[in-house]
């Protein structure tokens, strides 16, 4: 997916939530390094077809679902060693 086409979609994204796209709401969201004048060209795009969201959004939301998942599994993780952890503290105090 182009910049461009990102972009569209993230003003879409924008939309949806109730607010306004703009540069700085786009830049701010952004999860990728745009250059202004590709959000403005972007934001321009959109505002021209704004009733009409390219079908590249599938393939944006099955992407942030695999990133969200994977997230998920990091945080299971990291709060199953930082549970054997505390006990570990708790058994070392316990012996003191």
């Amino acid at each position: 997916m182009s910049n461009i086409e990102y972009i569209v979609n993230l003003c879409f994204d924008i939309s949806e939530q109730g607010k306004t796209p703009s540069v700085a709401l786009i830049k701010n969201m952004s999860q990728r390094t745009l250059a202004i004048p590709e959000v403005i060209k972007g934001l321009q795009n959109w505002k021209s077809s704004a009733s009409n969201r390219p079908l590249t959004k599938n393939k944006q939301v099955l992407t942030e679902t695999k990133t969200e998942q994977t997230l998920q599994q990091r945080v299971t993780t990291l709060e199953t060693q930082i549970a054997l952890i505390m006990q570990q503290l708790a058994n070392m105090s316990d012996k003191n």
